[in-house]
């Protein structure tokens, strides 16, 4: 930890001097002795989610007069974000640990058991609620080596926002197993490398903002990619055929501080950033999950089929989930030393029990926000939270 704390004006007048100046959106409304917390996000600006944020920032310095100032992809890139906010360039941000498997093994550990909603037991449209509001609730209260992680890298974790569930978006139909058989199909990460692996296909490594391109020039024939950014990022443009519930699991969205930001604040101003942080993650998650229904009803006037998965094929996908739980256990073991991969499986499974029947009847971002707020968030004491 660093031995200086550095105030929150210190950090405003530094940004001050690199030129960065007040968003347009706060106006006139921004008192002169008002503590800035700087937000870098790393999505696009006018996006759902970047909206999202724009629009709880503004309610959150009317409300209590704490500004939480955006920067959309204009501070730092989501490749960025860990170093930025561990080194101060910014306050805060979405960190995703994914990213940085070194940095964040126990984290990431945890994060792959996202592949859980895919077990018929957890399936519907509001899993994403309820496995982000689990994870934030596992992270914060059930793994230390959690909170170590993010100290070594100078953090506080405040929760975590979830994708939708990622659908196998192609230009054919895939109505059986033997349809996958040598299909190039992008991937997001280790359990869809895995999956894509099992299934007798190539899987190919590449970014988001890289996908849309490969489909249209058959550099691939399928993306693994979630349902709102089949919207975001244009695949809705090229892809024909979407196959939701293969593969399924969910990207997690870690929302992290700056432990010397957080620890120069009061405790009043703590508290209102408590609030802020069940706001954007839970509302982060509606947005997705509010993009993926967009997406599915503008599909079919573009020609576009959301193709029923047989049942042949979702057997396969929860056979393969009902193994790959061991096998993530075993390769955080033997690649980091982490020794407690069931027990932590076990205890999230626990957690997304509960919150499956807790998020059942939501039915707007403003439910979902107090649910959070009222579950986990208020638990939390300022005062005394990673002081």
């Amino acid at each position: 930890m660093k031995t200086t704390r550095k105030t929150m004006k210190t950090l405003l007048a530094g940004a001050s001097m690199l030129g960065l100046t007040s968003a347009a959106m706060l106006g006139s409304t921004l008192s002169a002795d008002a503590t800035t917390v700087r937000f870098a996000n790393g999505l696009p600006p006018g996006s759902g989610p970047s909206m999202m944020l724009d629009r709880n920032t503004a309610a959150t310095l009317e409300e209590t007069g704490l500004n939480v100032r955006q920067f959309h992809l204009t501070l730092l890139s989501l490749a960025e974000a860990n170093a930025g906010i561990r080194d101060g360039v910014a306050d805060m941000g979405w960190n995703l640990y994914a990213y940085f498997p070194s940095d964040f093994p126990a984290n990431n550990m945890a994060a792959e058991f996202s592949q859980l909603v895919e077990l018929e037991e957890f399936s519907g449209e509001l899993q994403s609620l309820a496995f982000g509001a689990a994870i934030t609730e596992y992270m914060l209260f059930h793994c230390p080596e959690c909170v170590e992680e993010l100290a070594a890298q100078e953090q506080v974790f405040l929760g975590a926002g979830m994708t939708t569930n990622y659908a196998l978006q192609c230009m054919m139909p895939i109505e059986t197993a033997a349809d996958l058989e040598g299909k190039r199909i992008r991937a997001a990460g280790a359990f869809w490398s895995r999956w894509i692996e099992s299934v007798g296909a190539t899987p190919v490594s590449m970014s988001i903002n890289e996908t849309l391109e490969a489909l249209n020039q058959g550099v691939v024939d399928c993306t693994a990619s979630n349902t709102a950014d089949f919207v975001n990022f244009g695949l809705i443009d090229v892809v024909r055929h979407v196959h939701d519930g293969l593969p399924g699991a969910l990207f997690t969205i870690p929302l992290t501080i700056n432990i010397d930001s957080w620890q120069s604040l009061t405790d009043e101003e703590r508290d209102h950033l408590l609030r802020y942080s069940a706001n954007v993650t839970a509302g982060i998650t509606w947005t997705y999950i509010g993009e993926a229904r967009d997406g599915r009803e503008r599909a079919p006037g573009l020609g576009i089929t959301y193709d029923t998965v047989s049942e042949e094929l979702l057997a396969m996908n929860r056979a393969f989930i009902d193994q790959d739980l061991d096998v993530v256990a075993e390769v955080y073991r033997e690649r980091f030393g982490i020794e407690n991969g069931e027990e932590v499986a076990a205890t999230i499974r626990e957690l997304l029990e509960r919150w499956t029947a807790l998020v059942a009847d939501v039915s707007s971002e403003e439910e979902a926000v107090e649910l959070y707020y009222n579950e986990i968030f208020s638990r939390i004491d300022p005062a005394t939270f990673r002081m």
